[in-house]
């Protein structure tokens, strides 16, 4: 299987994410941050990559700044061993699992209004 940076820069849905075949997809988004995107084994299938490069959970995230206020949305990091065109998929992917999770983040956070003003403020920790 062969994935681009063009399909990977056209993905802003799960079923974009799912249509990437790269393997089981985690959706866990909630008041208290969460996470989309694919576990470590399925990309380092895919990527001809070790999985030690890779943390568990590879895609895009929020951090919970407690009290029920969520901050920035990040893309995972991996390992500086990965060189090259690889690196460069992975981070696009890791970018399009960002996109996927503001596009389902988007009507949580209109009912959040503090939220979003964490997020427009660019808080990104509470510590």
């Amino acid at each position: 299987m062969k994935i681009t940076l063009r399909e990977l820069k056209k993905v802003k849905t799960l079923e974009d994410l799912e249509n990437l075949g790269i393997g089981n997809i985690y959706c866990d988004i909630s008041y208290r941050g969460g996470g989309v995107g694919f576990y470590r084994s399925d990309i380092a299938r895919v990527f001809g990559i070790t999985e030690e490069y890779l943390p568990c959970k590879f895609g895009g995230s929020c951090n919970y700044l407690g009290g029920g206020l969520r901050g920035e949305i990040f893309a995972s990091n991996f390992s500086d061993k990965i060189k090259g065109n690889t690196a460069k998929l992975l981070l696009a992917l890791a970018n399009a699992c960002v996109r996927v999770y503001k596009n389902i983040d988007n009507e949580y956070i209109e009912d959040n209004v503090m939220e979003g003003i964490a997020r427009v403020k660019g808080v990104r920790s509470a510590y």
